[in-house]
């Protein structure tokens, strides 16, 4: 799917993905901070800013985590935030494994 972005063109992903990699901890760390702060909107916006990202990338089981996230922040009810980041973490560990792997073959 993500490939279809980008007309086939391998080492664009992999500079994406190489992008991803480098700004994912700090939506976690502010998706953490947030939830410590009980600051329900950024919540909401980081879980929206990960979520779309994720869905470019074509992935769809973290992404279905990240909605909750998201959704958790608009409800304004972070009871169970920390729980669920959990969740998104433990998830996209394998997917993150994949975009290292990109990184090492953009032509595989």
């Amino acid at each position: 799917m993500a490939l279809a972005h980008v007309d086939g063109d391998r080492q664009f992903l992999a500079e994406l993905a190489s992008m991803f990699l480098q700004d994912y901890p700090r939506l976690l760390q502010e998706a953490r901070d947030s939830i410590l702060q009980g600051d329900h909107k950024t919540l909401e916006r980081t879980a929206h800013t990960l979520k779309g990202r994720l869905a470019f990338f074509g992935v769809q089981k973290g992404r279905e985590k990240v909605i909750a996230l998201e959704l958790l922040g608009r409800s304004n009810d972070l009871s169970n935030a920390a729980q669920m980041l959990a969740e998104v973490e433990a998830e996209m560990a394998g997917i993150l494994v994949e975009f290292e792997a990109l990184l090492q073959d953009p032509n595989a």
